[in-house]
């Protein structure tokens, strides 16, 4: 049996009539029924009978439905994937991305995304630098985020923008009427900096050594974070970090000079983005294009907070 026989099968034994798999396949009656009786020709044996005017399915044609049942639901599987390469309202979204953009720069991205398009779903994973080609080539994610990051011939990337590098610290620790902070400022403070595997940890270090020798070395952005809530130091973190932290005690300002670094896209070249995906990339493209400035807020509310125009 062919694909279309099997379909033509699937259907009557559905419904239970010739008509009915007509009118649910959008056929006529004679082509419905010429399509059975070629299937049963090739097969050998009959799939219906007519029992008191009614069609009935016959023992073998039992055990196939039960095979055709499963290829069935494969087809329409395949034929909603079909449909989600093309369509941009609705499809499954599977994106990897640095620790440091899950909690406040990607979370936006998908509500907002969603709130346009409520039939998108999300699968998102947290993944370090070092493991996004494992993550691609295994097709666990369908895209990764990050910054910092190392290609190989295989992997194409795509810039979406840039961030900065930057001092997160209680307010208390730094005058908050500076804009910027200086190696000579983090030199009279504990600092708290980021072991050789996160991915920003070359930048920083570049930019406060040999005036800084920070005082705790951890492997997470978090935990740079969480002990600069603390009061243990002034954490060097990137910007993205920073907005999941900033409130009214904890105070970000950026490195000076500036330290920045590209936020890039990166996929399979053998395995590029669907229309899908590329309109959820250029959703943060523009969100990050948005001009940014830490500024203080006048009513003292929030200290350094991110201001967009």
């Amino acid at each position: 049996m062919n694909l279309r026989q099997i379909q033509v099968f699937h259907a009557v034994y559905s419904v239970g009539s010739i008509s009915g798999a007509s009118r649910l396949l959008n056929v006529s009656q004679p082509s419905v029924s010429k399509i059975v009786k070629h299937a049963e020709t090739k097969l050998g044996f009959p799939l219906f009978r007519l029992v008191r005017g009614r069609l009935a399915p016959t023992e073998e044609a039992h055990i196939l439905f039960r095979e055709a049942a499963d290829l069935h639901t494969r087809i329409d599987t395949f034929q909603r994937a079909a449909r989600n390469l093309l369509s941009t309202s609705e499809g499954h979204i599977r994106m990897g991305v640095l620790p440091s953009l899950a909690l406040s720069l990607i979370p936006e991205a998908v509500v907002r995304f969603r709130q346009q398009r409520p039939r998108v779903t999300f699968e998102i994973s947290a993944v370090h630098h070092d493991d996004f080609r494992d993550a691609l080539v295994s097709r666990e994610c369908d895209f990764v985020i990050g910054h910092h990051l190392l290609l190989d011939p295989g992997i194409s990337a795509v810039v979406i923008g840039n961030g900065r590098v930057g001092a997160l610290f209680n307010r208390r620790l730094l005058p908050t009427a500076e804009t910027v902070v200086t190696a000579d400022m983090l030199a009279a403070h504990e600092v708290i900096g980021l072991s050789p595997k996160v991915a920003i940890a070359g930048l920083a270090d570049a930019a406060i050594a040999p005036m800084v020798t920070p005082a705790i070395v951890v492997h997470s952005v978090y935990l740079a974070a969480a002990l600069a809530r603390q009061g243990a130091g002034i954490a060097i973190v990137d910007e993205f970090t920073a907005r999941g932290y900033v409130d009214e005690d904890l105070v970000f300002l950026p490195l000076a000079p500036a330290v920045t670094f590209e936020l890039k896209v990166l996929c399979l070249g053998a395995n590029p983005l669907t229309r899908l995906a590329r309109n959820f990339i250029d959703l943060k493209r523009q969100m990050i294009a948005v001009p940014t400035d830490w500024v203080v807020d006048p009513y003292g509310g929030r200290g350094k907070a991110l201001v967009t125009h």
